[in-house]
């Protein structure tokens, strides 16, 4: 049986600044594991087995996204260390927005279930001014929609509850990123793991406890039980 890996392999050689090729080659990789998402599920229920990867996946740091609107949950799947490639879950639930940010990386995602208001903004280095950026495009990414956006684009999200969307993301582009303050549009800079200390690696780290609870919720959701025709 094909495994997450092997379904994934051909992009770990991608161009992922080719925003085309990013689009063509994960649209491959996501609509299969949107069709059979025994995939997901399998690596989900390895990830108790994988330190390495369980480090990774992050639960809503309430001190540290107080005010910003980020409770998500991101849960790495698959991560490949030469080529900076990864394949994360990322859960919206209710009240969940995002300011208008950019990425270390660009990336591509399929949304599984629930929908988001998807706002786009332009390259972040030409978007004046920051505290009221002007939106350039505006759509609803529901379950089934896949998009990939590069690393310079400035967009925002605003989730339905319980969204769950997938999302393969390509190698870290720059040292940092940024969220836009809307009151004052001060750039509120956003780093790697790397360059974050222990204290703040620590409070987001996800537990096993809270990764049984989040697979419990999935199932209940009947997210691998593909909804659509």
């Amino acid at each position: 049986m094909q495994d997450l890996a092997a379904l994934v392999e051909p992009l770990r050689s991608l161009d992922w600044e080719d925003m085309d090729a990013v689009e063509a080659a994960n649209r491959k990789v996501l609509e299969r594991l949107d069709e059979d998402r025994g995939f997901v599920r399998r690596a989900l229920d390895e990830l108790p087995d994988r330190p390495d990867l369980l480090a990774l996946c992050e639960h809503p740091d309430a001190e540290a996204t107080a005010g910003l609107g980020q409770q998500l949950d991101k849960v790495v799947l698959y991560a490949d260390e030469e080529s900076g490639v990864r394949v994360r879950l990322h859960a919206f639930w209710s009240g969940c927005y995002d300011l208008p940010h950019n990425h270390r990386w660009s990336f591509a995602s399929v949304v599984l279930q629930g929908a988001f208001r998807h706002t786009l903004y332009g390259e972040a280095d030409d978007v004046t001014p920051l505290e009221a950026p002007r939106a350039l495009h505006v759509r609803q990414e529901r379950a089934g929609t896949v998009y990939a956006l590069h690393h310079r684009m400035l967009h925002a999200l605003v989730a339905e509850p319980d969204t769950v969307s997938l999302v393969v993301r390509g190698p870290a582009a720059k040292d940092r990123s940024f969220l836009v303050d809307p009151a004052t549009g001060e750039r509120l800079w956003h780093y790697g793991a790397d360059q974050e200390s222990a204290e703040e690696t620590a409070r987001k780290r996800m537990t096993p406890a809270h990764l049984r609870a989040l697979t419990a919720k999935f199932d209940t959701a009947g997210l691998f039980r593909r909804p659509r025709p």
